[in-house]
């Protein structure tokens, strides 16, 4: 169960920094949309051959 909550939290979070968002509650407003954010932009990165 454990696992799976880890898993979870990962596939939620972004993938890399964002400075400025370091408390929890700035955290759950901008978390999940940093990440879409991150997660789009590493697939455009990876699309283009740019995957460092």
């Amino acid at each position: 169960m454990l696992a799976a909550a880890v898993r979870a939290a990962e596939a939620m979070a972004p993938t890399r920094p964002h400075p400025g968002v370091e408390t929890a509650a700035k955290n759950a407003v901008v978390g999940p949309v940093a990440a879409l954010i991150d997660r789009i932009s590493d697939a455009v990165r990876k699309a283009m051959g740019k995957d460092s």
